[in-house]
């Protein structure tokens, strides 16, 4: 779902220059080990991003720093995020990166829309154990040409009341919709869909599974509920009951 953007590693910090972006390979960068190196001080990264054809277009410094472990559940200042200018190399932004563990976050690097307004927003990784992970994400501001983070970010990172974290997300561009999933076992489950209105996720669609009352020495049914947002309220639109087989019953 997150669109992948070209990575050069850098020996060392150099002055910027005017057009800083000239040179940035276009290829595909290094694919990502979701369990992540630690062996060594992952490199600098850089990215030219273009937020929107014919618009802004950006140098995206990657910079990691020593992890120094805090203790379980504390996020250190594990790197920075610089934003400068293409046109002219101006720094304009530095935006530390806060994580609980050490991660190569060049590589985690993505960029996609995820507020649909039709420019790029970016990620990097900041948590991650066997069954979920966890970013940090900038939206773009058009008013003020900076990478700002707001409750839609705070929702996706987990951090707000209800926050997103662990579940699985994902983008429907089409539907302007953000989907979230989560699953566990006995038939408990959670998909929902949410609009982004003024940078705030909106439900619209939820569909939560539960397990029914056992009958006899079967395996128990599976209950679906399905509630949509009509007039403003979240109301139940479908109730639909499946068995072990996953065939649909009265």
């Amino acid at each position: 779902m997150w669109q992948r953007l070209s990575v050069l590693a850098l020996c060392g910090m150099s002055a910027l220059w005017a057009d800083v972006c000239g040179g940035l390979p276009t290829g595909d960068p290094k694919a990502f080990d979701f369990w992540g190196s630690t062996d060594g001080q992952p490199p600098t990264v850089a990215f030219q991003l273009s937020v929107k054809r014919g618009g802004p277009a950006f140098r995206i410094t990657v910079r990691p720093i020593p992890f120094h472990y805090q203790g379980d559940g504390v996020a250190v200042h594990a790197g920075d995020i610089e934003v400068a200018r293409c046109q002219d190399g101006k720094q304009l932004q530095l935006l530390p990166i806060m994580a609980w563990q050490p991660i190569d976050f060049g590589a985690s690097f993505h960029a996609d829309d995820i507020n649909f307004d039709g420019y790029l927003d970016f990620s990097v990784l900041t948590e991650f154990a066997a069954r979920w992970r966890s970013r940090a994400f900038w939206v773009y501001d058009p008013g003020s040409g900076l990478f700002v983070q707001n409750e839609l970010t705070r929702t996706l990172e987990g951090d707000a009341p209800a926050g997103w974290k662990g579940l699985t997300i994902d983008l429907d561009p089409k539907k302007h919709e953000i989907m979230t999933f989560h699953a566990e076992w006995n038939c408990e489950t959670d998909e929902s869909h949410y609009r982004v209105q003024n940078n705030r996720p909106i439900l619209v669609h939820q569909e939560s599974g539960s397990q029914a009352p056992q009958r006899g020495a079967d395996l128990p049914d599976c209950i679906v509920t399905v509630s949509d947002r009509i007039g403003g309220t979240m109301r139940v639109t479908a109730v639909r009951r499946f068995n072990a087989q996953g065939e649909p019953v009265k």
